[in-house]
């Protein structure tokens, strides 16, 4: 029964040091240098937005 927590008990730690290593390793580097300048989000401002042709009319029985 010992044996068994003890497994259990070192996992978690293998997993908490594992998570502390990556958490202080890769550090916060601040705001990125690069900048796209505005982006529109305007769905209707995309020429994707629109469909010109007559969509496919589907089999469905009235």
């Amino acid at each position: 029964m010992l044996r068994s927590w003890l497994i259990v008990v070192a996992i978690a730690a293998l997993f908490l040091i594992w998570g502390f290593f990556v958490f202080f390793s890769v550090g916060d580097k601040g705001p990125p240098e690069w900048d796209f300048g505005v982006v529109e989000d305007i769905p209707g401002q995309s020429p994707y937005a629109t469909e010109y042709a007559e969509p496919t009319p589907q089999h469905v029985s009235d």
